[in-house]
């Protein structure tokens, strides 16, 4: 929870902004990993009803009253933080949680989040030539591919050509596509490594890309 709660301290506090239906992604206190949920409601300064995670029974020891965990959502192009203790888990006539409403929100514009740290399978389309990558490193307006070069797959990039990448996010059916540009190229023995900056995307693009990046912690 270390470098959760650090987070909270980049900006100044905002006002809870968030819409019925909103998913949210949670941290819980003694949880390794993150899980999902969906906003229900509020009732001012007194409390926030979300429902109960995704993978439930992963976690369900963990919640309990008093337990804490930051909650993290996406808001007109931002990411919003904040931290609340359980207050109680509800089981009728809903099943859902009951939390703190919070004292401090906190917001990061998600063109400034760093690049995380990622595996995704991926492709690319340079001229005439087809390769698989994989893509480990992602933010909103740029990523890093790798790939082993071959005799077959020894393609002569450039820093500012031009390429096509697919990759097949976790959670997502259809693959996404951008236009990018290069930035840097790296080569390790076979491996040659490729930063690109996406440009003419579109919302099909960049929605579920912010989506994922929330909610693996970015």
């Amino acid at each position: 929870m270390e470098g959760e709660e650090a987070f909270l301290n980049l900006k100044k506090p905002q006002a809870l902004n968030i819409d019925i239906g909103t998913k949210v992604y949670l941290t819980i206190e003694g949880v390794s990993f993150n899980v999902s949920s969906i906003f229900v409601g509020l009732l001012d300064d007194e409390y926030v009803i979300i429902t109960l995670p995704q993978k439930y029974k992963t976690v369900q020891t963990k919640l309990y009253p008093g337990n804490k965990m930051i909650v993290k959502y996406l808001y007109n192009g931002s990411l919003y933080a904040f931290q609340a203790a359980i207050i109680e888990i509800i089981t009728r006539p809903i099943r859902a949680i009951a939390i703190e409403y919070p004292k401090i929100v906190q917001n990061q514009d998600l063109r400034v989040v760093r690049r995380n740290n990622v595996a995704i399978p991926g492709r690319v389309e340079f001229k005439s030539h087809a390769l698989q990558v994989v893509v480990f490193d992602v933010s909103r307006h740029g990523c890093c591919f790798r790939f082993q070069e071959t005799r077959k797959s020894k393609v002569a990039f450039k820093e500012n050509d031009t390429l096509k990448i697919y990759c097949l996010l976790p959670g997502v059916s259809n693959e996404l596509s951008a236009m990018a540009s290069i930035r840097n190229i790296r080569r390790e023995d076979a491996t040659l490594s490729i930063g690109v900056e996406f440009f003419q995307v579109n919302n099909q693009f960049i929605s579920p890309l912010t989506e994922f990046i929330a909610s693996i912690g970015g």
